[in-house]
């Protein structure tokens, strides 16, 4: 039987939208709603508590803003008015770049931090990498995407450990770029997927409607975690060396299920006051839930 538990609220508001550093401190990123602008804000989970001011006329589109920790120092990139915004939390340094890509995520480029902006993404796209500090050019290149579309879709990314590679999600493909040699390097079957580190490397994780599949990047199916009914808004993260997952019930969106692959049925079932928005599950394995009614966090999923 899963472990059952409540969630705890972290803070009150409409939260659009939540993300997580993959390695190094287990911090957060939040997107919540005002009135007549939106905020964003970091947030240390494990102290209950926010990390600096927010972040005004901040999107409210998930796909519209990026977090991570590229280089080892949190960093939120964002786009705003034409503008590209990336945002060092530790220093406070901001860069501001005129554009307004489709797409953001971030990747290592020969050991530099790197925001990754897409341009276009449907038949073909434009890539292009900058330092996330300097603004400095690092790449440019087009990937031809053919009869696929990454519209509507975010780039995959787990930065530090997925260091140059991205995945761009398509209609019927996950293409994995590299943007040190600034080409596609692989396409892998499906149409919706989740990059994570593992102690397997990097892995997709894929919902279906019956199963969470987690493949490694050849391809190869490493696990499958059965679903009582079809799952969005997957997450997952590398705890104590081992890889958690945690997914929305798409029939009860008030429902978190949580996996440890080792085990295929669901180790944790945990409830929401109101359906979630969107999930992430930090390294110290805290998951995190943002709702129209305040932003949740739980103990660690371990």
């Amino acid at each position: 039987m899963p472990e059952s538990g409540l969630a705890e609220l972290l803070a009150q508001g409409s939260f659009d939208g939540v993300a997580a550093t993959a390695e190094g401190p287990p911090l957060a990123f939040a997107s919540q709603a005002g009135q007549g602008a939106n905020t964003g804000r970091a947030w240390d989970p494990a102290a209950g508590s926010p990390l600096g001011p927010p972040l005004p006329d901040f999107p409210a589109d998930r796909a519209a803003w990026v977090f991570g920790a590229p280089a080892g120092s949190p960093t939120v990139a964002w786009t705003f008015r034409d503008r590209l915004h990336v945002h060092d939390l530790h220093t406070g340094h901001e860069l501001a770049l005129d554009g307004q890509p489709d797409l953001l995520a971030f990747a290592v480029h020969h050991g530099r931090a790197a925001v990754v902006a897409v341009f276009g993404p449907a038949n073909d796209a434009q890539v292009v990498v900058r330092d996330a500090l300097t603004g400095d050019g690092l790449a440019d290149f087009t990937v031809w995407l053919g009869h696929r579309t990454a519209i509507d879709r975010s780039v995959l990314h787990a930065t530090p450990a997925s260091g140059p590679l991205i995945g761009l999600p398509g209609d019927s493909a996950v293409g994995l770029l590299d943007v040190e040699r600034g080409e596609e390097i692989a396409a892998l079957p499906s149409t919706c997927a989740l990059l994570a580190p593992s102690p397997d490397g990097l892995v997709l994780v894929e919902p279906t409607s019956t199963a969470l599949t987690v493949r490694g990047l050849d391809g190869d199916r490493l696990a499958t975690l059965p679903t009582p009914a079809p799952c969005d808004h997957v997450t997952a993260a590398l705890v104590d060396g081992r890889l958690l997952v945690a997914a929305v019930r798409r029939d009860d969106p008030r429902t978190l299920l949580a996996w440890n692959p080792e085990t295929p049925e669901p180790s944790h079932h945990i409830e929401l006051p109101a359906p979630a928005n969107d999930l992430a599950l930090t390294p110290a394995g805290t998951l995190l839930a943002a709702t129209e009614s305040g932003l949740y966090k739980t103990r660690p999923c371990l």
